[in-house]
């Protein structure tokens, strides 16, 4: 069983702490039970398993970045930004549970795995949202699954970085990665380069929402929007990503000399 909505968080952060305190297999569901204040047989129905508990919040969280996403009509790229800081301000905003939950992932392995669906949970949510919100076109079943991977792995990459400094706040700096990352992207799927749309200060017409100014984006010399295929370390940073998005770019067929 999933934690629902009903999840208290005092009690997952508790319950997070108590068995990277005592040892995940030293720990009982009893005992986060008694911890918790309910019955055994409640805690199942609340919370779920051991591993359930330790990702709870997530539900939460996923609720939110769906209906952030639903009931907003930005550009695509100021939402996926907006996004991607409202699931990375939940990580700091709870940093207590936030670090427990970083220092039982250490010590268990097996969580891990767990970790990695929560993760693609997010990328799904962004994947699904990003097929309707790009404006039509051949290449955006490839530029909703390239962006919203891209941004989970910028998100990834700067939580990492505040786990290991967790006295410092990279809101601002992962902000400006993830615009940088929409527009490298958007641009090479637009156009091989994104020149022809007046540089970074201006979002590429394939970036624009629906019915706006400039409409679909217009092939280049080459005929086409030119299509990249990179492959990266699940633990690449921002700047790897971008470097590796640019070098496929520029051996693209077409590309622009």
């Amino acid at each position: 069983m999933t934690a629902g909505p009903g999840a208290s968080p005092d009690v997952v952060t508790g319950s997070i702490r108590l068995l990277a305190e005592r040892g995940w297999e030293a720990t009982t569901v009893d005992q986060l039970a008694q911890a918790a204040g309910v019955s055994r047989a409640t805690f199942f129905r609340r919370y779920g398993s051991k591993e359930d508990i330790v990702f709870a919040d997530h539900a939460a969280t996923l609720r939110r970045l769906e209906e952030l996403l639903a009931r907003t009509d930005q550009d695509p790229a100021t939402v996926l930004r907006t996004g991607v800081l409202l699931v990375f301000r939940h990580h700091l905003d709870h940093r207590e549970r936030t670090l427990a939950r970083h220092a039982l992932l250490r010590q268990v392995p097996q969580l891990r795995d767990r970790e990695l669906i929560t993760s693609h949970r997010y990328e799904r949510v962004f994947r699904a949202w990003l097929r309707t919100a790009l404006p039509p076109g051949p290449h955006r079943e490839t530029l909703a699954t390239a962006l919203s991977a891209a941004a989970v792995a910028v998100h990834n990459a700067a939580l990492r970085a505040w786990l290991r400094a967790p006295g410092t706040d990279p809101t601002e700096e992962l902000d400006a990665r993830t615009a940088r990352l929409a527009r490298t992207l958007i641009a090479g799927l637009g156009d091989g380069g994104g020149g022809a749309h007046g540089g970074e200060g201006r979002a590429p017409a394939d970036l624009r929402p629906h019915g706006g100014p400039g409409g679909a984006a217009a092939p280049d010399a080459a005929g086409g929007p030119a299509v990249v295929v990179t492959v990266l370390d699940p633990g690449a940073g921002t700047e790897e990503v971008l470097a590796a998005v640019r070098a496929a770019l520029e051996t693209a067929p077409g590309a622009r000399g």
